[in-house]
């Protein structure tokens, strides 16, 4: 429990003095990443390359490169983005997490083949950004990036 009050210098004195590290009251990362407790909320903010806010709540958890490339989890348990993940997304899937809030299915579609073309994302790469995408603006549609035709 954290109690803010102005001119209460014996208050703040105590808390300072007697850390609790099951406490999750603090808005800090976990010193301790392999812990259950490894989950962080995050302040709402623009993830680039998006421009836009995000729809979805964030959060930062520790992720896991597999050996196809494929970063994980997307999300914490909760169900919030993962900005983690985001950050390692962020250069291969560039164009579909930076695509907006509104685009046409044909848009997104578009901005997955671009990330395979030219940011060099592989399919199981790309369906993973364009989770991602998918959660942080909140679009409907769905696409199966495995089965996409790219022109």
């Amino acid at each position: 429990m954290l109690l803010l009050t102005g001119g209460a210098c014996g208050s703040v004195e105590n808390a300072s003095t007697s850390p609790s590290p099951t406490s999750a009251t603090s808005p800090g990362p976990s010193p301790s990443p392999a812990s259950t407790g490894d989950e962080t909320p995050v302040a709402t903010q623009v993830l680039p390359p998006a421009q836009d806010l995000p729809v979805a709540s964030l959060c930062s958890k520790p992720i896991v490169v597999a050996a196809d490339g494929n970063a994980s989890p997307l999300t914490c348990s909760n169900g919030d983005l993962n900005v983690r993940a985001w950050k390692y997304y962020a250069a291969i899937s560039a164009s579909v997490l930076g695509l907006g809030l509104n685009p046409t299915q044909g848009q997104a579609e578009g901005a997955i083949c671009d990330d395979l073309k030219h940011n060099h994302a592989t399919r199981a790469e790309e369906s993973s950004g364009y989770r991602l995408a998918r959660l942080y603006y909140s679009w409907t549609f769905n696409i199966d990036v495995a089965t996409l035709t790219c022109q």
